[in-house]
């Protein structure tokens, strides 16, 4: 059927709704890739922090820290509590604390 020298489509509108849905789910998907390597790149940042500051530590007073508290009154430390849990467990003053970081904001 044609209309005044142009192809009528019915189905145009229905092929451009699919169109736009199709590019917000690919959209959506790229914004969760972005968001999901910020997360993991936030988290070496704080492994690599932790970790030097238990050097840090031991070199300097030659023992190890007793609690995370300790590293960040005297070491500078920081992080955000609200998003992140770290369980270390102190061993001894001569062995190497055992920490394991844990996400716990949404």
């Amino acid at each position: 059927m044609k209309r005044k020298g142009k192809i009528y489509i019915p189905y145009k509108p229905i092929i451009t709704i699919c169109v736009v849905i199709v590019l917000l789910f690919a959209f959506s998907y790229a914004i969760n890739r972005v968001s999901s390597g910020n997360e993991s790149s936030r988290m070496d940042i704080l492994d690599r922090a932790l970790n030097k500051s238990i050097t840090e530590c031991y070199a300097l007073e030659g023992s190890y820290p007793p609690d995370v508290k300790y590293l960040t009154d005297h070491y500078g430390l920081t992080y955000d509590t609200n998003d992140y849990r770290i369980d270390y467990t102190f061993i001894g003053s001569n062995i190497r604390p055992d920490y394991t970081i844990i996400v716990t904001g949404d």
